[in-house]
This record gives structure tokens, C-alpha cells and sequence, in this order.
């Protein structure tokens, strides 16, 4: 065991541990090839001991990009480590162990060969992108992300949306190329488990190309996604083994997704992390591309030296890209989205700061993409809303479809509200609107008020029809009384109402605060019906209605 602790360095082993044997003049000589075990065991445990009790989850850093505790780059490489641009052997650096490992590829000896980012850049404007303008650059910059994710703080998801015949597989060749066979993990067929193994403490980045929608039941999708969003932010992730012992790790990794389509088990904050790319197929005639992998070997070498060479600048190159993020209307997540990717880029490109003024050309145009992803973009209660207001309702058992939003505007008698919910002809608007109500009443929903001061109550108590709306959500069982509090505007009541004999508190939230609900509709006529309003206390069955509008 300790032989192969110590490998090729077994000679100092034997040097600094000999065994002796007497020799027939009387005297002693050391034994060739041979060593004290005793003694070196001895020497080892109290070199352990004086170490003290080791946590390799927060010591231990594998290959790829990393920060000391000043913010010194630290890039191993396996077979070294270079700390601040100056080459040692792997093994323990401030507060940290770097192991040794099987090597990845080296960054180029100086930054000096011809510069690789103008040709880059000509070979990723061959594709049919949907923004020939931006998505280059992009492209770029995350590339430069990939190359050193592990030492930045924050590291968006990328997303490459493109249909067949658009060059997908290709711009996955020229991703491996770039990074070399062990610079980067590719994969067409990946799990959760299965990426994190082959991580372990690296900090190399992800590329998974065919990430499309599954099975419903699959969750393959939803955990890998779950995964890139705890490595956006360098997060840990725990798990337990066969043995019941724990098992874990941080992931410090970049993610690219590619596909067709994106999978729709992503919730709002993997939204918030995505940057995505967009292919079109390319162009009839377009020539295949002649990538020479020893070329782009030699490229991906380069680009990787001078980030590293250009890293002391980056500090304040991210500062005056996020400024003129903000000062373009991008802010938050979307800022540390694009902040991080615009600011590689422009390393990669230039060795002195961005003009203001160049950088703020650049981020207006940005702040479109930026905003066109932040329509797709809810919090937790605004998803809410548009799920439950989007649920069908049909308690008649007629198969007429009718969204619970309709329900609630006939509730209130708003314009272009549907007049059939009821199956009374005669009935008045007043009789309508109360019969309505009785019906929502069951589903734990109510509407108080008239017209633009109309306010729907939402119940907090699990009424199993209330419930029912929300099964397969991560809203059921109650939870949906969180978001909606958090909803613009609502307000608890201060008394338990009624609805259809069961008393539960919840919450009043604005007809304002519903996307659409006030909104112009499409088969609104010029009607005016009236507007049933109950008093607070009343029963919420349809009974009793003491004032009408």
C-alpha cells in the first residue's frame, strides 16, 4: 500500500526510510531497493493525525478552472496545476487539494500564435442562426464559459434550439474539438447520476445534445435540468446510497442543452437561467465545413491561454458590462446572464477594457433578447393564477368545455362572460350571477365586488375539489395558499367565510391582478349586466346576497 502511495518517488522512500545490514568488515550499508515499513507507516499516521479530520466535499477540486482565496485563477490540468499563470505539481494549494488525474488539455505555452477568435467567430456566422447579429458573439462567449466556468460565480444554461438539417451535430464536433476528447463532457444519452459520476470534483463542462421532451412519467429530464440549475450558481447537491450512507458533491459545471424542442418540465427558475440559441435549417447549397482537428485543437489551445492570461481583468470587465446591462433595462438574473457571456466574449476578443460606449451599443441590442425571454419568464404566482384560471369546469357533466375563468367573470357578470353556465333560460342577470357563484362556491373560489373593483376569494382549506384542480402541481395539497399570497394586491380576510357550508379563511385577490381577466374580449357585446356583491359574513352558496350593483 504505501509503495503505491508513493509510486515513481519509491527511491526517496527508500532514501529517507532505509533498511540497514551488516557487512563482514562489521560495519552497516543500506539495503538497494528496500525500505524501513515500520518506521514510514509510523511517520505517515502522524503526519495524517496532524492534518486533522479531512472533508474532501469542500478540500478536494478537480481538473478544470478554479479561484484561490484572493481570486487568483487556479486551472488544473491533471498533470499540473497553474496557479496565477505559473506551473506546479498537483497536490495541496492554500486551503485546497488538487489531485493528481488523468490529464486534459493543456492551454497553448504562450498566447503569441496567431489569434484564434477572428476565425472562430467567421466559422460560427456559417450557420443559419435566428439572430445572425447577436448569436455569434454569444456563441463565443460561451465557449469562453465552458473554458472557465468552475472559477466564475455565476454560469447561465445554455439551450441550442434547432431543427433538423440546421448543423447541430456539427457545432457539437466543433465544440470537442475545441475543448479536446477529455476537455469536455458530451453525451447524447445522459442521466443526472450518471453526469455527476462522471464529474466527480472537475469542474468541466457539460454539453448534452438530443435533450428532448419524454415520457411524461420520465423524470430523466426534469433532474438533469435540476442539475445545471444547482451548477449555475456552483450549488451541492446530496444523495443517498445503497448502504444508506450519504453521498454528494458541488457542481461547478457550464451546461449546454441542444434539441429541437425545449422539455416543458422547466419551471420559472431554470427559465431565469437560460440563455438560449436558435438555428434555422441552413441554407440551400451551403457548403459542409472542413474542420481540420488539428487546427481547431491548436485554436481551442490559444483561446484558452489568453483567458487565462487575461483573467486579472476580469473583475472589472464584468462591472462594466453588467452596468451597461443595467443602464439598458436588463437586470437581476437576466444581467448575470448576459453579463458573464458578453464579458468572456470581449476578453477572448480584447486585452484592454470595453469602451462605455461600445458596450452600451452591444447591450441595448441584447436587452431585446433579454426581454423576449422574460415573457416566458413567472414567478410562482403568476403560473398559479394562469393554471388555475386555465382549469375546465364543468360540473354539469355536459362536456362543456368552460376555463374557470369564465366562471368567475360570468361570477361577477362582466361583459362577454358566457350566459349558458346556468341552465336557467329565465333567469335574470342577478340569478345568474348568484347560481355562478353557488357552483364556485364547491370548488373553494368565490367572486365579491363588481365589475373593476370585483375580487375573487381563494380558500386556503384542502376541499378536496380545490385540491383537485391542482393534482400533478406543486401547488397541491394546500401549497397553493403560499403563492397565493404572494400575488399583487391579495389580502387575507380577517373572518372565515362560507363556501357551501364549509368555513375556511384565504384570500381576496383583485380581478386587476388575473392576466385577462379585465381584458377586452373577443366576443364582448355591449351589455351592461348587473353585479352581485355579498357581504363578507354571508353564506357563499348563493342564499343570501344583500346588496346588488
Amino acid at each position: 500500500m504505501i509503495q503505491s502511495l508513493f509510486g515513481r518517488d519509491i527511491p526517496r522512500l527508500c532514501h529517507a526510510f532505509p533498511q540497514w545490514r551488516q557487512t563482514p568488515s562489521g560495519g552497516f550499508e543500506r539495503v538497494p531497493n528496500r525500505f524501513d515499513q515500520t518506521s514510514a507507516s509510523l511517520v505517515m499516521f502522524q503526519a495524517v493525525s496532524e492534518c486533522g479530520v479531512f472533508n474532501p466535499d469542500n478540500a478536494v477540486r478537480g481538473v478544470g478552472a478554479w479561484t484561490d482565496d484572493e481570486g487568483a485563477l487556479v486551472y488544473h490540468m491533471g498533470d499540473q496545476v497553474l496557479v496565477d499563470g505559473k506551473a506546479h505539481k498537483p497536490g495541496r494549494v492554500g486551503s485546497r487539494i488538487y489531485p493528481a488525474a488523468a490529464p486534459i488539455p493543456h492551454p497553448a505555452p504562450t498566447a503569441e500564435a496567431p489569434d484564434p477568435v477572428p476565425e472562430l467567430l467567421r466559422v460560427l456566422r456559417t450557420w443559419n442562426w435566428t439572430n445572425p447579429e447577436i448569436h455569434p458573439t454569444v456563441a463565443l462567449g460561451m465557449i469562453c464559459v465552458q473554458m472557465l466556468c468552475g472559477a466564475l460565480d455565476w454560469r447561465p444554461v445554455f439551450w441550442l434550439l434547432a431543427p433538423a438539417a440546421s448543423g447541430k451535430s456539427e457545432f457539437q464536433k466543433l465544440l470537442k474539438l475545441i475543448h479536446g476528447d477529455d476537455g469536455l463532457v458530451q453525451s447524447n444519452d445522459a442521466t443526472e447520476r450518471g453526469i455527476t459520476s462522471k464529474l466527480k470534483h472537475s469542474s468541466l463542462p457539460v454539453s448534452l445534445d438530443e435533450l428532448e421532451p419524454g415520457d411524461e412519467r420520465s423524470t430523466k429530464e426534469r433532474d438533469i435540468i435540476k442539475l445545471a440549475r444547482v451548477a449555475a450558481s456552483g450549488g451541492e447537491w446530496f444523495r443517498g446510497s445503497a448502504d444508506q450512507s450519504s453521498v454528494g458533491g458541488k457542481v461547478y459545471s457550464s451546461f449546454l442543452f441542444s434539441s429541437i424542442l425545449i422539455p416543458g418540465v422547466m419551471k420559472s427558475q431554470d427559465v431565469q437561467r437560460l440563455i438560449r440559441l436558435e438555428m434555422k435549417p441552413l441554407k440551400e447549397g451551403a457548403a459542409k465545413l472542413a474542420l481540420v482537428p488539428k487546427d481547431w485543437r491548436s485554436r481551442g489551445a490559444i483561446l484558452k491561454r489568453l483567458l487565462i492570461d487575461r483573467w486579472h481583468s476580469w473583475p472589472a470587465r464584468m462591472a462594466v458590462w453588467r452596468h451597461a446591462l443595467e443602464k439598458a433595462g436588463v437586470r437581476g438574473r437576466d444581467a448575470d446572464n448576459w453579463g458573464t457571456v458578453l464579458a468572456m466574449a470581449d476578453m477572448a476578443s480584447h486585452d484592454e477594457l470595453p469602451n462605455e460606449d461600445d458596450a452600451a451599443e452591444l447591450a441595448h441590442k441584447v436587452s431585446f433578447l433579454a426581454a423576449a425571454g422574460r415573457e416566458e419568464t413567472m414567478n410562482d404566482s403568476e403560473a398559479l393564477l394562469l393554471h388555475l384560471m386555465g382549469q375546465i369546469l364543468d360540473p354539469y357533466r355536459k362536456g362543456e368545455l368552460h376555463t374557470i375563468a369564465q366562471w368567475v367573470q360570468a361570477a361577477a357578470g362582466l361583459p362577454g362572460a358566457p350566459t349558458n353556465l346556468v341552465d336557467e333560460a329565465t333567469a335574470t342577470d342577478r340569478e345568474r350571477c348568484e347560481k355562478v357563484n353557488a357552483k364556485l362556491a364547491k370548488f373553494g373560489l368565490r367572486v365579491y365586488g363588481t365589475k373593476d373593483k370585483a375580487q375573487l376569494f381563494i380558500a386556503n382549506k384542502k376541499i378536496p375539489a380545490l385540491n383537485e384542480l391542482f393534482k400533478g402541481t406543486e401547488w397541491h395539497g394546500g401549497v397553493w395558499q403560499q403563492s397565493t399570497s404572494r400575488i399583487p394586491g391579495a389580502e387575507p380576510v380577517p373572518q372565515p367565510r362560507t363556501l357551501a357550508g364549509i368555513q375556511t379563511r384565504g384570500y381576496l385577490v383583485p380581478f386587476a391582478s388575473i392576466p385577462g381577466l379585465m381584458s377586452f374580449p373577443m366576443d364582448r357585446d355591449d351589455r351592461a349586466p348587473t353585479t352581485p356583491q355579498t357581504s363578507p359574513g354571508a353564506a357563499d352558496d348563493g342564499s343570501s346576497i344583500d346588496e346588488w350593483g
